[in-house]
């Protein structure tokens, strides 16, 4: 055991005072055995020691060790401990199996480099950050603000060589250079490969001798070594493919990385090369995201799928000790203590990674339910019914198998249904009830197929429904059960955050039973004694204004959004402030004050101040209870419960009311909030994000474009097209969704590619023919009958349906292809070639060209006709000239992968903190500011990690505030720190990504490093011009910032 002899802590900013809410980072020196024999982490006293290892692991230097624990003189320390005061030192420790399984997949991962290919994967270049690529060579040094001199403005020296030079303007980004042709994805090799020997398992004589595995390595000067791996390290053995034989050579090691370096010298060499080529990447780049799910490009390189025997190891090693309870993980971290900060951030840091684990472990679960490789629990019922369990993971399909739906639009509405439910967990979670839970639940929609995962309640499949449901009703209103605390609990806490009213249910007996939340939400008793809530999908009331004008709609699940019932709430809440407030001001003549205040301001100056200081004076002593305020919502009016309020006439009204809030007041001013530019989608998702902020459904779209073009402002044209563009994206993806069901796995890529030719490639060829499956004929498919008419015609029938509003053909025909593409890739899990598609007709000298290649070819097969037979077989075969006749091939799809949605945890306490530090700097109290924004990014750090999109946000917003104070370093570090999380979380080419590269490059010219700065808006602006095109009034102000 080699013992660490000191620790040293070095505090960055200073001892923070007693009272500061967050622990100030530090650094911690951490001396290991071998090495280097030194490493230095940045680290805060929140971290545990846990992290600590995990960082060791992680860091290239530092790699080979991966089974220690950390001492303090010589003591161990608990891996679940927080460092608090502890300084702490490593020691190497035995290993058990499962410490051998963790030290080889490192390896294997270690080996892989930053971008590992992995098959296993849902989708293909999973988190990919090209940050390292963009910023290339840099040579230019930052120049501080005091060194900058106005000479240099004015220099008559020629203007160095960068990106921008001999570019053309007008030329549009290629979709093929998506990915930066200088990204280097493959690490240095350094093995051939790394494989689990035949000789396993371990025979019992020499499990007594401490063996836990056996291994085969093939090494770059093609050796081939038999390793044993044991409790007391790595050695390698006497055996060989013909042989056991266990007993050990002289050389060992207690890491696998360091036997190999003895080994092998080559690996010895190319290791270090590999350290190299990591290192060379931020330390973002190569950390695993594992706090929320990631994100995968929707057009991608082809993979290079090589020999790799050592794939065949990753079930083994990645494989559980045991089925883990979900349910029992997620409520006991809701259990935790949260009386004080450091309590809340432990239990929100736990809480979001179990949440990322389930979502991980259901989707694996979803996509081997969808493709047919779990058994039903129920085989006998029919298909649509059918419900699973996997990895102890509760998984049914998102249809209306048991007709509970049916009068309301049956498939259609179930569909709608789970996504409500997923809201409404998202609720109940950010309320977070004492006593009241939730499952974990995560939606998955795959080849057209939705699949609802839930975490299992204890004892549910061990007794009836009706037994377990105390709250609710089970079956439509005939039997409506409400436990006293149950519903003291749901009105203490969720009533009373929701606004929800309490309302009166009539069951089929005429008993009256008094509930908050609506008729189809379930309180159910687990045998774990907790109280759950499930169905959560009615806890906002009926949009009655919109299914009364909208007769058509496919179904009656349309629900009020919860941002829209806040806002309505606060918008009363204010109307009502006013006339109490009118009302006390009659009540003490202020208002007869005001009138002779007003005569008075043209005799006497001196009279008017006086007056006016009174009236200020009285107005500052008006006080409302404002608890005298009672504005709720009853969930279940407008629907087929039976209720028996006597107000309910009065109940109905209000939600009415809400209705007509929507369509006559948020609905315009949205409108004007486009015109003003106060905010500006770039695309669909962006679009979305901005609706729902204001609690406007996407059912409202169509309504939506016609306010805009009602308008005739040409500020907002651009949200006329993007509209229209995401009507026409979400038609086809309801289209497609319905196709893709019914195909098989290898049908779906004819599918898809049939699909883009009739919307995107028309004016290639106006008439493609689909590719079909052997032994098919055109009129067995239906997708295969799409022509560019009838699927024209379904898209303007389901646009129509669904928002109301007319589409003309020109629409559809004018659309942009690559940003159509991306949008309907995103929402359909698509991953396709990263080309040049080929969407205009051949011109005059093309279909020149072509006829001359045809006539060649033609020639050369007449001249073949007449050559003797003598010699013909030793002639290589004509081949035919190579040409696409449609703009997209089935081969151009890559992948068709799961979508994902999560109910995932936000740390309420780090929000609140973020927002108190922006309103704080808009107010000008900057050291105020800065000082809760530091605490929101370690409160952001520590419970989501760096990897998520909020601490992204948190990043790009405390790098504009060092910026603007000039402090040009921490600036840098910041917004790099905001490109690589947003890239790897939210996607290469989202719009939050975007932005980041474009302040990057504004923040890296203020530093004078220009070059680099125009490398960053050049990388940035072939994204926005994919995401949009031209056009969009953002881009001006992007290029000025270019210029």
């Amino acid at each position: 055991m080699a013992e660490v002899k000191e620790q040293q802590i070095e505090n960055l900013e200073g001892q923070a005072p007693p009272e500061e809410v967050v622990e100030e980072s530090f650094h911690l020196t951490i001396r290991l055995p071998g090495k280097p024999n030194e490493i230095k982490i940045v680290t805060s006293l929140r971290e545990s020691v846990l992290d600590i290892k995990q960082s060791i692991m992680e860091s290239p230097e530092t790699c080979a060790h991966s089974c220690f624990y950390l001492t303090l003189n010589g003591n161990r320390l608990n891996d679940y401990v927080e460092l608090g005061e502890v300084e702490g030192m490593t020691a190497e420790t035995n290993y058990s199996e499962h410490d051998v399984k963790l030290h080889i997949a490192r390896l294997r991962d270690l080996l892989a480099g930053p971008y590992k290919p992995n098959p296993s994967a849902v989708g293909i270049d999973a988190s990919m950050s090209f940050l390292t690529t963009v910023t290339g060579e840099i040579n230019e040094e930052i120049v501080q603000e005091s060194d900058k001199k106005m000479d240099d403005l004015f220099s008559d020296e020629p203007v160095p060589e960068h990106i921008f030079t001999n570019k053309d303007i007008n030329e549009r980004f290629q979709l093929a250079n998506i990915v930066p042709k200088e990204f280097q994805r493959y690490a240095p090799e350094c093995i051939k490969s790394l494989a689990l020997s035949g000789w396993n398992p371990v025979p019992h004589r020499q499990k007594l001798n401490g063996d836990l595995l056996y291994l085969i390595v093939n090494t770059l000067e093609n050796d081939t070594v038999h390793i044993t791996a044991s409790t007391k390290g790595f050695f390698v053995n006497n055996s060989n493919h013909h042989t056991f034989d266990p007993s050990p050579r002289r050389i060992s090691a207690h890491s696998l990385i360091t036997l190999l370096q003895k080994v092998s010298p080559l690996f010895a060499q190319r290791f270090v090369k590999l350290q190299d080529f990591i290192t060379q990447h931020h330390m973002l780049e190569v950390l695993p995201v594992n706090t929320c799910y990631p994100s995968y490009p929707w057009a991608v390189e082809k993979p290079q799928h090589t020999y790799d025997p050592t794939r065949l190891l990753e079930p083994v090693l990645q494989a559980e000790e045991s089925l883990r309870d979900w349910n029992d993980e997620l409520q006991s971290h809701r259990e935790m203590p949260k009386s004080n900060l450091q309590e809340r951030v432990l239990r929100e840091r736990l809480i979001t990674k179990i949440q990322a684990e389930f979502t991980e472990a259901a989707v694996k679960g979803a996509l081997a339910v969808v493709n047919g490789s779990v058994l039903p629990l129920n085989p006998l019922e029919p298909e649509s019914s059918h419900m699973y369990v996997y990895n102890n993971i509760f998984f049914s399909k998102g249809n209306d198998g048991r007709g509970t739906f049916e009068l309301l639009g049956a498939d259609e509405a179930a569909h709608v249904a789970t996504g409500k439910d997923l809201e409404g967990v998202k609720l109940l979670n950010s309320i977070d009830p004492e006593g009241l839970y939730t499952l974990a639940s995560v939606i998955v929609d795959y080849k057209g197929v939705r699949i609802v995962a839930q975490s299992i309640v204890p004892g549910i499949f061990r007794r009836q429904d009706e037994d377990a449901i105390i709250y609710g009703s089970v079956d439509n209103g005939q039997t409506v059960a409400s436990d006293s605390q149950f519903h003291e609990a749901v009105g203490k806490q969720v009533a009373k955050s929701l606004h929800l009213q309490e309302h009166t249910v009539v069951d089929a007996k005429d008993q009256e039973i008094s509930l908050y939340s609506s008729l189809e939400t379930k309180g159910l008793l687990g045998a774990d004694g907790r109280r759950y809530l499930l169905d959560l999908y009615r806890l906002n009331p009926v949009d009655i204004e919109f299914q009364e004008s909208e007769k058509e709609y496919p179904h009656k699940m349309t629900l009020l959004r919860p941002e829209l019932m806040s806002m309505f709430w606060e918008h009363k809440f204010r109307q009502w402030v006013k006339v109490k407030t009118d009302e006390i001001k009659a009540e003490r003549g202020i208002e007869d004050k005001e009138e002779k205040k007003e005569v008075a301001e043209k005799e006497e100056e001196k009279k008017e101040e006086t007056e006016t200081k009174e009236v200020t004076e009285k107005e500052e002593e008006i006080k409302i209870d404002m608890s005298e305020f009672q504005l709720n919502f009853n969930p279940d009016v407008f629907t087929n419960a039976k209720q028996s309020d006597k107000d309910l006439k009065a109940q109905e009204e209000t939600v009415r009311e809400a209705s007509k809030f929507l369509r006559d007041e948020v609905l315009p001013s949205i409108v004007l909030d486009f015109a003003s530019y106060s905010i500006a989608p770039l695309d669909g998702e962006a679009l979305t994000k901005a609706m729902h902020r204001r609690g406007i459904n996407m059912r409202y779209l169509g309504r939506l474009a016609e306010l805009v073009s009602l308008s005739k402002d040409k500020r907002i044209e651009h949200i006329l097209d993007l509209s229209v563009q995401e009507m026409i994206v979400r038609a086809s993806k309801r289209l497609l969704r319905t196709q893709l069901a019914n195909c098989s796995l290898e049908e779906s890529t004819l599918c898809i590619s049939h699909f883009f030719n009739c919307l995107l490639g028309t004016r290639f060829n106006a008439k493609p023919s689909p590719v079909l499956p052997e032994g098919k004929q055109r009129n067995d498919l239906v997708w295969a009958q799409w022509t560019p008419q009838t699927l024209k015609n379904a898209l303007i029938q389901q646009v129509k349906l669904r928002f109301s509003y007319t589409l003309d053909s020109e629409s559809i025909d004018s659309l942009s292809c690559v940003s159509t593409l991306r949008e309907i890739c995103l929402r359909m899990g698509i991953q396709v070639h990263a080309r040049n598609y080929r969407t205009e007709p051949l011109n005059d000298e093309e279909r020149a060209a072509h006829a001359a290649e045809d006539a060649a070819h033609q020639a050369a097969l007449n001249r073949k006709k007449h050559e003797p037979t003598r010699g013909k077989k030793n002639k290589k075969p004509l081949v035919a000239p190579s040409r696409r006749t449609t703009t997209f091939l089935p081969e151009d799809i890559l992948n068709v992968m799961p979508t994902v949605k999560q109910a995932a945890a936000r740390s309420v306490f780090a929000e609140e903190t973020f927002e108190a530090g922006k309103v704080s700097m808009s107010q000008g109290h900057k050291q105020l500011g800065l000082e809760l924004l530091m605490e929101s990014l370690a409160l952001h750090e520590q419970t989501y990690g760096f990897l998520h999109p909020e601490t992204s946000k948190c990043y790009a917003t405390l790098a504009m505030i060092y910026h603007h104070s000039e402090d040009r370093e921490a600036a840098l570090d910041l917004q790099r720190k905001a490109v690589i999380s947003s890239e790897r979380t939210c996607g290469i080419d989202h719009p939050e990504t975007i932005h980041h590269y474009l302040n990057l490059g504004l923040f890296e010219h203020a530093a004078g490093r220009t070059l680099l700065a125009l490398r960053y808006m050049h990388h940035a602006l072939g994204y926005w011009d994919l995401l949009f095109g031209l056009g969009h009034p953002d881009s001006a102000t992007a290029d000025v910032s270019d210029s």
